[in-house]
């Protein structure tokens, strides 16, 4: 029935409803939602489709992020969109908008996962229950070894020795920028080579 309905010319009071909602009228979404409920996957390709390459583009230009990112934060988002559709907590009304919030919120989670990477890390160490922490702390001193002798003296100063940037990067003798910049890029290896590990 709603594939009929989708060939329907709209007004343009509707047209704009339906740009909000990936092109759909409200009939049509709350059909294509009850056939997704039975397996029916339609409505989550017209949203990949509608939306996908356009939060990747969004999120590139207003976060600064690279393509790779954004591409893992717009699927993140797709398969989060679709438990809560299926959960019943989305309806119709401006869902590309809300689809662009949670892809944007998902992307700062990230942001704030990288800057917190060792006490993340620590985390799991201490409150994972299928692994012993003597693996982990393993796997941990594996990744630790990995890193160069750079990494590991900024990480030790700042997250242990409690050093502000500023101080290290006088003690260096090179610009906080740079040394920011560092960081983060220690942490990332850290913070990868760690989840590969554990999750192999």
């Amino acid at each position: 029935m709603y594939y009929i309905l989708m060939k329907l010319p709209l007004p343009n009071k509707n047209q704009t409803v339906a740009f909000k909602n990936f092109g759909l009228t409200q009939l049509e979404f709350e059909i294509m939602l009850e056939d997704m409920k039975m397996g029916n996957e339609t409505l989550f390709e017209k949203i990949f489709l509608s939306q996908f390459e356009e939060t990747i583009t969004y999120l590139m230009h207003r976060y600064k992020v690279h393509y790779a990112q954004a591409y893992d934060v717009t699927m993140d988002t797709l398969l989060q969109f679709r438990i809560r559709l299926l959960g019943g907590k989305i309806t119709y009304g401006n869902m590309r908008f809300l689809f662009t919030q949670m892809a944007s919120q998902v992307l700062l989670d990230t942001f704030k996962t990288k800057e917190t990477s060792l006490e993340n890390i620590n985390h799991i160490l201490t409150e994972n229950k299928m692994e012993s922490n003597e693996l982990l702390l393993d796997y941990l001193n594996k990744v630790w070894d990995m890193l160069s002798e750079k990494c590991q003296q900024l990480l030790k100063n700042y997250y242990y020795n409690k050093i502000p940037l500023n101080k290290i990067a006088i003690m260096s003798r090179e610009s906080d920028q740079t040394l920011r910049k560092r960081k983060q890029r220690c942490l990332e290896t850290l913070r990868t080579s760690f989840m590969k590990y554990y999750n192999a």
